[in-house]
């Protein structure tokens, strides 16, 4: 297999993972080595699938649907390593829908990194705060245009 074609297999494995993900299809855990180390936000780092399963049940705490965008994925890919960054959508298991007008996006970004087609390694970066719950820290990076009306 050429190096082009392992690039673009393994680019359809993370495709194909944020498809069963958005799907809450169990049958992702099929793309990952059995020790798999995990890094997300607020969960730490982590390994083995069991840990994968676990994050996903805290997930289905609080999310009830996502969609991950896969028309906007940008990619970067060098040797073992392929980076994904891309944006999202949701509701919340409340009903809350994000992102919100007042965020505009939710951006995320991935590393993977492959032993063959299988993933062995995975560090999410993302504000798990999806709608905004975090309001002081909201407030606190919240972009406004100053307007002479506003200035004072």
């Amino acid at each position: 297999m050429t190096e082009q074609q392992l690039k673009d297999k393994r680019i359809n494995v993370v495709k194909n993972f944020y498809a069963k993900l958005d799907q809450a299809d169990a049958s992702l855990l099929d793309l990952f080595a059995e020790d798999v180390q995990l890094f997300f936000p607020k969960f730490g780092t982590a390994q083995g699938k069991s840990s994968l399963g676990e994050l996903g049940k805290r997930f289905a705490l609080e999310i009830d649907k996502i969609q991950h965008i896969q028309d906007g994925f940008r990619f970067v890919y060098d040797g073992d390593t392929l980076v994904l960054e891309g944006q999202m959508r949701g509701v919340m298991q409340n009903g809350d829908r994000w992102p919100t007008s007042q965020t505009g996006s939710h951006h995320f970004c991935t590393v993977f990194e492959f032993d063959a087609l299988l993933i062995k390694r995975v560090s999410i970066y993302l504000d798990p705060d999806f709608n905004l719950e975090d309001k002081k820290r909201v407030n606190n990076y919240r972009q406004v245009v100053k307007t002479e009306e506003n200035k004072a």
